[in-house]
């Protein structure tokens, strides 16, 4: 007997697809509208995106970007950061923040939306997420690099530390090329900018979880879901250094039910609220990345496979 059509599954695919680009750009806008306030109020400049801003600016008027004293508060980015500075120089430096974190926002809704998996928007509700816009940092792009994996590659020129762990699960020959052409037209600008780059991070204050005493080594346990992409995101942030909290965003990628997003998404509020307790990191390893280690281990039970009509103990057993 010929199947009926899953009704149900055809309209939210239509729908899906009408609220697609939309959704998006209701977000990102929503995102710029806050990270411009926040800016205005409490954190003049552009943040973070400063150094893209500041380096094309080096650039177009001859002047050696990597030409100051590092601190630990000073710590330059790699050259390619340049091409993303470059279309926004022309804006105020607050402005341009304003837009860089409305499109990384809108790229990472739009992701979201395109995977049809509407309950991953809550990480626009984890404390990572608002504490890089309010920084205008580059973690939401980088988790929008998990849904559209031609940026992958690209961010890692930008971001190593923080976009390797993503790159890692979504490499695309596009993506390799894109990045391969910035990397070639960087050394065509300044040949020597790796080593000059390298040069001023050894001021940069970093940490790492999995050697944060005495919780972070059992995050190596992620080895045995190897062959899952979440496992090796997990492993890749807790091996490379990270700053703050704000370098998380793609932590909440883990997740594989509403349920678990809404656990992890509460659990992330918690080393804000409990700080001085604990020092931050213990907090982040214990109310963050312990949490989302255990749902490797937890295989959510699919819509599906509830509905699925169980049937006799003859007709299961039939080939």
């Amino acid at each position: 007997m010929r199947s009926l059509p899953n009704t149900s599954t055809q309209l939210s695919l239509k729908y899906r697809g009408w609220l697609l680009l939309p959704g998006a750009v209701c977000i990102g806008a929503l995102a710029a509208y806050v990270s411009h306030h926040v800016r205005l109020r409490y954190n003049p400049g552009a943040g973070d995106f400063n150094w893209a801003l500041n380096t094309a600016h080096a650039l177009i008027h001859g002047h050696d970007p990597y030409a100051f004293t590092p601190s630990s508060l000073l710590v330059a980015y790699p050259l390619p950061v340049a091409f993303f500075g470059l279309p926004l120089l022309w804006l105020p430096e607050i402005l341009a923040a304003t837009v860089f974190s409305g499109i990384s926002s809108g790229l990472l809704a739009y992701g979201i939306l395109k995977s049809n998996q509407p309950w991953r928007l809550l990480i626009f509700l984890t404390f990572p997420y608002w504490f890089a816009l309010s920084y205008a940092q580059w973690s939401p792009l980088i988790a929008a690099a998990w849904f559209l994996p031609v940026l992958a590659p690209l961010l890692v020129l930008v971001k190593p530390h923080i976009a390797l762990p993503v790159a890692i699960n979504r490499i695309t020959l596009t993506g390799v090329v894109l990045a391969g052409l910035v990397l070639l037209a960087s050394f065509a600008i300044m040949p020597d900018w790796p080593w000059r780059w390298l040069a001023t991070t050894g001021a940069f204050e970093s940490q790492y979880v999995l050697l944060t005493l005495p919780f972070g080594p059992l995050l190596l346990l992620a080895v045995f879901r190897w062959s899952r992409e979440d496992a090796r995101l997990l492993l890749g942030m807790a091996v490379l250094p990270f700053r703050g909290a704000y370098n998380l965003t793609a932590l909440y990628l883990i997740p594989q039910s509403a349920r678990q997003m809404a656990v992890l998404v509460s659990l992330s509020w918690l080393p804000m609220l409990l700080r001085g307790m604990l020092p931050v990191t213990q907090l982040i390893v214990l109310c963050c990345f312990l949490p989302a280690l255990g749902m490797l281990f937890i295989r959510p039970v699919s819509r599906d496979a509830l509905s699925k009509p169980r049937g006799n103990r003859a007709e299961n057993l039939q080939p």
